[in-house]
């Protein structure tokens, strides 16, 4: 889904069915750490792996809901819910582009924190400012 959309969404706190709204967090917990979506599902994990087992004790809530899936990128959330939609979490979808499309898109709407980068940038905040430069100053 695009960006557009999940700002629209969080801003109604529901999809344009009117379903409910779950945010997931497919990374892990070292990213989860330096910020995510307010309100989002997050698990305890440490590999990408880990995923499967500690969303199982989450499908009975998530039967109902529009569960947006989100990564820094897009790769691994389009995974999880590639495996999620397999699995029968039937109102699984990915944010396209992941955090950081999503701050090109649309900014830090319903984001809390910076979003961690696999570089020497650290983390990047909502207007994609480098962690290290802007704790320099």
């Amino acid at each position: 889904m695009p960006p557009e959309d999940l700002a629209r969404w969080i801003a109604k706190g529901h999809d344009d069915d009117g379903r409910r709204l779950v945010l997931l967090d497919t990374r892990n917990r070292e990213e989860i750490g330096h910020g995510s979506f307010a309100g989002a599902l997050t698990l305890p994990i440490d590999n990408f792996t880990d995923l499967p087992a500690a969303l199982e004790p989450h499908r009975d809530a998530l039967a109902d809901a529009t569960v947006v899936g989100f990564c820094t990128g897009g790769i691994r959330c389009e995974k999880a819910v590639t495996w999620m939609r397999a699995e029968g979490y039937a109102g699984a979808v990915q944010l396209e582009g992941g955090i950081l499309g999503y701050f090109e898109a649309v900014g830090g709407f319903g984001y809390e924190g910076r979003c961690f980068v696999f570089d020497e940038r650290v983390a990047l905040d909502p207007d994609l400012r480098a962690a290290a430069d802007l704790d320099a100053r």
